[in-house]
């Protein structure tokens, strides 16, 4: 039997996964449930891999998991499959990576605690659109998005998922008035999310990440909201940041992708 605070536990990670399902859903062209999971598609924007996906809540064998992305998704050049499950997604982890398949780790935190000392919030204000734009075109270039087609459909997709969203975009300008960090702001229903976290490399280790955390945080306290999260990457430093700043660890989703 689950005790009571395990299942406390899985309530709200259920909560926090809805929201997230909800918003991909709202996002892409389409979106249709299968037995077991969800397949997002969105053929405006193909090189979009998050709404362009498999997402999976069953447990299914690995051999099984890969012929149904190659169902669902037959029309795209790759395949991106999502499992919310913890265990399977460990359990898979191994069987994805021998085939070749490259991994995400997502950890979803929520705030639960104050953070470790007090937060200077006074650098952070509202940003405009064109401007954050600007900054995630540069975070999508250090990564993989250096192609300008792949660029531009991800710029499309900050677009439309501010629009449908209503984030609210917050950031940190330099002495000259250049935003150099950013985070957005979403919620809805009792349920905010900090997200899109990032600084250009040059401003890089002056606080404006923890000021941009910590007063979304805040602001969508006092837009009412209960239930705080964040997503971090399981495998990088910020996790360590946004511990600092009152979040822990609620659950982890895995992404697995093949081109």
């Amino acid at each position: 039997m689950t005790s009571g605070p395990s299942r406390s536990a899985d309530d709200t990670l259920e909560r926090v996964l809805g929201f997230l399902r909800t918003g991909l859903v709202r996002t892409a062209d389409a979106a249709r449930r299968i037995d077991g999971g969800l397949v997002l598609s969105t053929p405006t924007l193909p090189a979009v891999w998050s709404v362009n996906q498999l997402r999976v809540s069953d447990a299914l064998p690995f051999e099984a998991l890969v012929a149904l992305a190659d169902e669902q998704l037959a029309g795209f050049d790759y395949r991106h499959v999502v499992l919310e499950r913890e265990p399977a997604g460990a359990h898979l982890e191994d069987a994805f990576r021998a085939a070749g398949w490259e991994l995400e780790r997502d950890l979803l935190m929520i705030l639960t605690a104050a953070p470790d000392r007090v937060l200077d919030a006074s650098a952070v204000s509202d940003a405009g659109q064109d401007e954050v734009l600007e900054l995630m075109a540069r975070w999508h270039g250090e990564g993989w998005a250096t192609d300008p087609t792949e660029l531009g459909q991800l710029l499309d997709y900050g677009r439309r998922e501010a629009k449908i969203h209503d984030d609210r975009l917050l950031g940190v300008r330099s002495s000259d008035g250049q935003l150099v960090a950013i985070a957005k702001l979403r919620g809805e229903g009792g349920i905010a999310q900090v997200e899109d976290v990032y600084t250009v490399p040059e401003a890089r280790g002056r606080g404006h990440a923890r000021a941009l955390v910590g007063c979304a945080a805040e602001l969508a306290r006092e837009a009412g909201h209960q239930l705080i999260f964040i997503v971090a990457d399981d495998r990088d430093w910020p996790k360590l940041l946004y511990s600092r700043l009152g979040f822990r660890p609620l659950g982890r989703v895995w992404q697995f992708h093949r081109g």
